[in-house]
């Protein structure tokens, strides 16, 4: 094979490859420090899903330069051609590895072609190696072939199991079980019934015996096996062998009219997302020796789900219809998987969120992914009121001579996207502290009646350190605020400030950790919750979690205002966002908000910092650079929704040239 193209795998991949790549790294189920220049040997056959693990492991230098290392072996059994797509050898500065042909298909070359694989991978250091198998994919050999792989897989195992220390993930799935009953989820050691006249025995045989030696050469030899079942397999750009969930994704992407029969038969999905996170989660976090199931989230489905779940969020492309038919008696493949969950595993991606994802891969529109049923279908609604609030603040501002700026994801929305980030459900403007104090002055007095300002002094209860702006008669509570309901809880719009900090790290370090413990001070108090911090900063975190019990409300504010205006009439040269979420991101200096420019926002101008760029990198480092698909719902864990009249509010100009 060809060596993979050098750079990132953002370069490399589109948005939908990058999304599942680096799924396991951002799941934060995965120990960094048990992935720290680690050695992997991926092999398999040449296919999607084993470029899949390899660049799921190589994602890992992209987010943290953990120092990973990949060998990948590929056999082509089918037909000897290379794509040039898969890397002999990753996480390495010596790109001169020659490439070995694969063998040739036909009996004698199945298991030469394994046979080969043995040999070149004699010797090869590794921490864990990961077999993907034949796991999902058809399983098409006659008797003499399937004993030809067999034979050839032996030696294979046989030389990877010579090395103690390591181990070895084989990666299967349900067709394993054979026939089930119905509705019965098996579990790891489970069996169901084997008929060897039904469809599919052949797999189950194959697979059964794949799993049998990788257990027989590990005792043997005293290796450390695990072997991870997985539900039906599938994801954008992954191929697989063809199921309901492909065949009917296909359907609606391509506006087909078919007809499916009803059915109660239920099988357990799974996304490539969840099967790469589940494979480096049980390598590191599990115990050796032992077999696993794993499927998706909320992803035990029948074929009529699979199709309302389709029609309910594709309804103008989805034209297929539903049939009653007597059942057959037939049963799908279900998978307990209470094993690996009671080990700490959670799947990130519910079938839902799989199928709209694969169906709109499969459109090819051209256009930014977002999930169409966000909040209940009002997200577009939320962003029309937040882009009334911002001209509302404009006009306030012009009117007063006062500064501010679009800031944090309205900022980026406004450079990025020339309006609202597509899945973001709030905007901010932020102002230096002496146009703050002056917009407190004058904002009560220019709202309308239906707006009410929130801060301290005009709500008991409240105790957020900036400025919320929310609308009467509406409600849109985060997990945080609905745990107070008896304070306005209306859609709101946030106006911090940045304060002045020190010119000197130290001071700058000290100004920050004030600021920080105040801020938990009044925030945990408030919330009637622990002070929790990791690192060096944890027994400091204990005591003041502890002694916040015996600090008054009033005095922990003042001690907060305090900490923000300390540097308030001196000379700096620094700012930081002491009132916002990046507070931990330090100090940046005073002249990044100098100059005003002006973006397009939503079809208007809205002024922006004019060194957009340093200040945005700032905040968010690669900005350009979106947010994984799946995770493209919204920005707040928004609890209890509710817009009231202001449920068809559309502002006359909006998306105007």
């Amino acid at each position: 094979m060809n060596e993979e193209k050098s750079g990132l795998l953002r370069d490399r991949l589109n948005e939908f490859q990058l999304d599942w790549a680096q799924a396991a790294v951002k799941s934060e189920q995965i120990d960094p420090g048990k992935m720290r220049n680690r050695k992997f040997l991926v092999i398999g056959r040449e296919d999607s899903l084993l470029k899949a693990v390899v660049w799921s492991l190589e994602a890992w230098n992209d987010e943290c330069k953990a120092g990973v290392h990949v060998r990948c072996e590929a056999v082509k059994e089918e037909d000897g051609k290379e794509d040039g797509s898969l890397p002999r050898e990753t996480g390495r500065q010596d790109k001169s590895m020659a490439d070995k042909s694969s063998c040739e298909s036909g009996v004698g070359g199945l298991s030469a072609a394994w046979r080969g694989l043995a040999q070149r991978v004699s010797g090869c250091e590794a921490d864990y190696v990961i077999l993907t198998g034949w796991c999902c994919r058809e399983i098409r050999m006659t008797a003499p072939e399937t004993m030809e792989v067999l034979e050839g897989y032996l030696e294979l195992l046989r030389e990877l199991t010579k090395v103690r220390g390591r181990k070895i993930l084989l990666l299967s799935d349900g067709r394993v079980y054979g026939k089930l009953d119905s509705q019965f989820a098996a579990s790891e050691y489970e069996a169901g019934r084997t008929d060897p006249c039904a469809p599919g025995f052949e797999a189950q045989y194959f697979l059964q015996s794949l799993e049998s030696m990788l257990i027989a050469c590990a005792r043997e030899n005293g290796a450390s096996y695990q072997i991870l079942r997985t539900g039906k397999l599938f994801g954008a750009h992954i191929e697989t062998m063809e199921h309901s969930v492909y065949t009917l994704a296909r359907l609606t992407a391509n506006g087909k009219e078919a007809v499916q029969n009803l059915s109660s038969e239920r099988n357990s999905y799974i996304s490539i997302h969840d099967v790469l996170t589940a494979v480096q989660f049980v390598l590191t976090e599990c115990p050796a020796n032992k077999i696993f199931n794993v499927s998706g989230e909320r992803s035990d489905a029948s074929d009529s789900e699979l199709v309302m779940m389709l029609y309910q969020n594709f309804p103008d492309q989805c034209r297929i219809s539903l049939n009653w038919e007597p059942p057959k008696g037939d049963t799908g493949i279900l998978l307990n998987t209470q094993l690996i969950r009671r080990y700490g595993f959670v799947p990130q991606v519910s079938l839902e969120d799989g199928l709209i994802i694969l169906v709109k891969c499969m459109q090819n529109l051209g256009k930014v992914f977002i999930f169409d049923n966000t909040y209940l279908g009002k997200l577009t609604k939320v962003q029309q009121i937040l882009l009334g609030y911002l001209l509302e603040i404009d006009r306030i501002c012009k009117k007063h001579g006062i500064r501010y700026f679009l800031a944090g994801g309205t900022l980026l929305g406004a450079v990025r996207h020339h309006g609202f980030i597509p899945w973001d459900d709030d905007a901010d403007v932020m102002m230096l502290r002496e146009d703050y104090d002056h917009f407190l002055k004058v904002v009560q007095d220019e709202v309308p009646d239906n707006i009410f300002l929130q801060i301290p002094s005009t709500e008991k209860g409240n105790h957020n350190p900036f400025t919320k702006l929310r609308i009467n008669n509406t409600m849109f509570a985060t997990e945080f605020t609905s745990k107070f309901l008896h304070m306005h809880n209306g859609i709101f719009f946030d106006v911090l400030s940045h304060d002045q900090t020190g010119n000197h790290k130290w001071s700058q370090k000290l100004h920050l950790m004030a600021t920080m413990l105040t801020r938990s001070i009044v925030f945990n108090k408030w919330g009637n919750t622990d002070i929790k911090s990791g690192g060096k900063h944890e027994l400091i975190c204990k005591i003041v979690s502890k002694a916040k019990n015996f600090v008054p409300m009033p005095l922990a504010e003042w001690s907060q205002e305090r900490a923000l205006r300390f540097f308030q009439n001196r000379k700096s040269d620094y700012l930081y966002d002491g009132m916002g979420r990046n507070l931990k991101r330090g100090a940046f200096p005073k002249a990044w908000l100098e100059e005003t420019v002006y973006a397009d926002f939503e079809g208007y101008q809205f002024p922006i910092p004019k060194e957009y760029d340093k200040y945005l990198t700032y905040l968010y480092g690669d900005y350009m650079q979106m947010i994984p698909v799946s995770q493209r719902r919204t920005s707040h864990s928004i609890m209890l929704t509710d817009l009231g009249e202001y449920s068809a509010y559309r502002h006359p100009g909006a998306g105007k040239n």
